[in-house]
């Protein structure tokens, strides 16, 4: 029998004298693998590199190569010890007995089996798999290994799993004695061998009594080819002794057992990562990697699709946890699964540490002595909860120990203060912490490293509604299978709300009802308790904002999102109702209540925080207040479609007190933004009854002198219509509070009042008949973003056109009469962007060097 020499490029770190490091993860690793190579024909070769060489065009020790790659926290290992069949002054004396003994002795000088989580699994080939069985046997009964009887004890519960190759269980008659030929040089090791299979079945006897004490996973594998056996294999004189089976399958078959079509040498030698003797021990370590025996009692449960629908963001976050930093923070809104994914971690790390404990819902803790007594009240030690006073628990145990702390939905600094606390009494670099927070303004003070959840794709988010709504093994009728795309995509990728849903239809067989819960999504109503179970889950984050940054949520989600308008004209007028600066806009960024987008692009946020918007807005009724209209809420005495204006009512949706009045008048004074449209029948009239009027957006063509019919409160205002003048715009009070104009209209002319819009920050014209601007139009202070499109009679701009010191964008579509800038055009210090079309882009040489991002439109 002939093992291939070991690769010169293989490098190993020795712990002891017989056991020799593979491969380290670089961290505490999470499992020990362990090989134990079988007899060799020469002392000449090392064992325990060149048992495992694989077999393929490209030689390499395959458990230091291929197993890292698939189980990158395992630390590999590899035992050597004399097994040589030959005689020499220093090879081929020793026995089984003594061989045992010794290596007990150096693996747990190596530490394996001593980390009271990290399982262990143990693989031979052969004799290696006799020796196995040996050692187990021995640190069982005997005393005499001059260890404490708690490091074999740890040793032996450690051991998890082992894994045979072609191992002789019950003797083998041939086993390297082919035909009885008798060897030179013998040693009395091989004889030894010989007894030892003779009587292989008590030793079998003794170690299958452990293995139920002890509750082992056992496998392996065997040959069914015969083997050529060959003495002196590595000299000149090598001789074919014969061929035959060296252990047949009724002396290896132990255990989950198969037999493969391979010899006794090559069973061990795989070709490739796709040969079945190396698949079948890799499952092998896939299902015996964690500890069962010891399973902590505070694991956490999870959905079964969580695993699956998580996994690149946990493989993600578990390889950050294990080579640092020590805090990991999963940031993102309510319901996209930040403590779903904290729990996967904990479930898959907890096994690894000596402290563990896992923290729900810590909003309910508002200070560091409520969540400081859940945590020594949930505090587990290698699995077991602690009590305080029966076990003698005292928080500075927890020094210099490793802990793994999992403290989910924190909302305030003092949680973050207690972490740090922790942290420092804890004094253990190997410790990890995780947490999850729904704002990310919070974790500035904590040196941690953040994780985005983001929202399920839609394939992932359809196989969670599915596996919800259709849990059995049926498809969806072809009625309902048409509404599932479209249930799904309302979802918008949010797992709370497919959970919910699908678990809410999972009975539902009627059309009516699936449409009727994509309405309830649509419009954030109350179907199968979505109150509690979705829209209260989701507001949390709404009610921890000031007054002020609750208004600008409800602007958002019930005008500005998902519209024309762009953030930095909400910002404008925030600016001026709210004296809004940045931190407001980042608080609802850190929320995770609208998406962070640039100024340029228009607000987003997710479905369901949008719905949740617009029906807090529109949530009248005791001690509510109307603030929005939509075209679906809108009452039916102003509505052409005849929409029920009955809406939900109570408290819930009643944020803010106002008058529980239920007159009309009421209704139409409160409301603070209005899209009109088309199908809403409004006068000037009633446009003028709404007193808190703040944003007007309308596509109805409007006639003259609709400005001394509109409230003096209007930030933003978008008309179309036959309006000529802006005289009573500035007349009637409006120019102290505009910062958004958009007007289409055959405007004639701008008063030389127009200085008066001092907070004017957007103002845009089209189709407007004016042939100039006037001097004043150069005293707007807050002037941004000014845009002329189609304005075709416009001749020239003004030369106090340059006092505008704070614009930083200037279009001009169209404006085919305008021939020339003015001179002063230079001094625009701020300007940024100029888009210019028509005519005066032919002629306009010299933009660029006024503004290096000139572009002709």
């Amino acid at each position: 029998m002939s093992l291939p020499p070991a690769c010169s490029a293989t490098s190993t770190s020795r712990l002891s004298d017989s056991v020799y490091e593979l491969y380290n993860p670089g961290v505490e690793s999470v499992l020990d693998v362990v090989f134990f190579h079988g007899l060799q024909s020469s002392h000449t070769s090392v064992p325990h590199l060149s048992t495992w060489i694989s077999s393929g065009s490209h030689k390499e020790v395959w458990p230091q190569t291929w197993i890292p790659q698939e189980f990158p926290g395992a630390r590999i290992l590899s035992v050597e010890y004399d097994a040589s069949i030959s005689t020499s002054p220093t090879h081929g004396r020793l026995d089984l007995y003594l061989t045992a003994e010794s290596l007990m002795h150096n693996l747990i000088f190596a530490k394996v089996g001593q980390h009271p989580w990290r399982p262990v699994i143990l693989v031979g080939h052969s004799y290696g798999g006799l020796v196995i069985k040996q050692l187990c046997v021995q640190a069982h009964f005997s005393e005499s290994l001059h260890r404490s009887d708690k490091q074999i004890a740890r040793f032996l519960n450690s051991v998890t799993g082992i894994f045979f190759y072609g191992t002789p269980h019950h003797g083998s008659s041939s086993f390297f004695t082919p035909n009885g030929t008798k060897l030179k040089d013998a040693s009395p090791l091989l004889d030894y061998v010989k007894l030892l299979c003779a009587d292989a079945g008590r030793l079998h006897e003794y170690f299958d009594a452990l293995r139920v004490n002890y509750k082992w996973s056992i496998a392996g594998v065997g040959e069914s080819r015969p083997t050529t056996f060959m003495l002196d294999a590595e000299s000149q004189n090598a001789v074919a002794v014969s061929r035959e089976m060296i252990v047949v399958e009724a002396s290896a078959r132990y255990g989950d057992f198969t037999v493969e079509h391979e010899d006794h040498i090559s069973l061990c030698q795989p070709e490739s990562r796709t040969s079945n003797t190396y698949i079948r021990l890799t499952s092998f370590l896939q299902s015996n990697k964690v500890n069962r025996r010891r399973l902590p009692d505070n694991l956490q449960t999870v959905p079964k699709m969580a695993m699956s629908l998580h996994s690149d963001l946990l493989v993600e976050v578990q390889k950050i946890l294990r080579t640092g930093p020590a805090a990991v923070a999963l940031c993102g809104m309510g319901g996209v699964g930040k403590t779903t994914l904290a729990k996967l971690l904990f479930n898959e790390l907890c096994a690894e540490y000596e402290y563990t404990c896992f923290i729900p819902r810590c909003t309910d803790m508002k200070n560091t002595k409520e969540i400081e007594d859940k945590v020594n009240s949930s505090m587990h030690h290698l699995g077991k909860q602690l009590t305080q006073g029966v076990e003698k628990w005292n928080p500075t145990d927890l020094r210099q120990q490793t802990l793994l702390l999992v403290l989910d939905d924190i909302d305030n600094g003092s949680h973050v203060a207690f972490l740090q606390d922790i942290v420092l009494k804890n004094d253990c670099a190997n410790s990890r912490y995780i947490v999850t927070c729904r704002d990310r303004n919070i974790l500035n003070s904590l040196d941690s490293c953040v994780f985005d959840v983001k929202f399920l794709n839609p394939e992932s988010s359809t196989k969670l509604f599915m596996s919800y709504a259709f849990p059995y093994p049926t498809e969806p009728s072809p009625s309902l299978n048409k509404w599932v795309p479209k249930i799904v995509a309302k979802c918008d990728g949010l797992p709370l709300t497919l959970e919910v849903i699908g678990t809410y239809l999972k009975t539902k067989v009627r059309e009516s009802i699936w449409m009727e819960c994509l309405q309830a999504l649509d419009e954030a109503k109350d179907v199968g308790r979505l109150d509690d179970k979705l829209w209260a889950q989701l507001r949390v984050s709404y009610d921890r904002l000031g007054s002020q940054e609750k208004e600008i949520f409800l602007d958002a989600a019930s005008f500005f999102s998902n519209s024309s308008w762009k953030l930095r004209e909400a910002k404008a007028c925030w600016r001026v109702l709210y004296g809004y600066k940045d931190i407001q806009w980042q608080t609802l960024i850190d929320l995770s209540l609208v998406y962070d987008v640039t100024e340029e692009k228009s607000i987003q946020m997710h479905e369901q925080l949008r719905s949740l918007g617009i029906r807090l807005a529109s949530g009248w009724g005791t001690g509510g207040r109307c603030r929005t209209w939509t075209p679906k809420n809108v009452p039916s005495r102003f509505n052409s479609s005849n929409y029920n204006e009955s809406i939900a009512e109570g408290q819930f949706y009643s944020n803010d007190p106002g008058s529980s009045s239920t007159d009309m008048g009421t209704h139409i004074e409160g409301i603070i933004p209005l899209l009109h449209e088309h199908s809403m029948l409004l006068d000037l009239r009633d446009i003028g009854q709404m007193k808190k009027l703040q944003y007007l957006d309308s596509e109805v063509f409007m006639r003259n002198e609709v400005g001394g019919k509109l409230p003096k409160n209007v930030t933003l205002l978008r008309l179309r219509g036959d309006v000529n003048n802006l005289h009573d715009l500035v007349d009637r009070g409006l120019a102290r509070s505009l910062a958004v104009l958009d007007l289409r209209a055959p405007l004639t002319c701008l008063p030389t009042t127009v200085s008066d819009f001092q907070n004017l920050e957007v103002m845009k014209f089209a189709k407007c008949l004016f042939e100039d601007l006037p001097e004043a139009f150069g005293q707007l202070p807050r002037l941004r973003h000014l845009t002329f499109r189609w304005c075709e009679n416009l001749r020239s701009l003004p030369e106090a056109f340059g006092g505008l010191s704070q614009l930083q964008s200037l279009k001009l579509k169209d404006c085919w009469s305008l021939e020339a800038l003015p001179d002063r055009f230079g001094n625009l210090s701020q300007l940024q962007s100029l888009k210019i079309s028509g005519e005066l882009s032919q002629n306009c040489l010299r933009a660029s060097e006024i503004c290096p991002s000139y572009k002709a439109w």
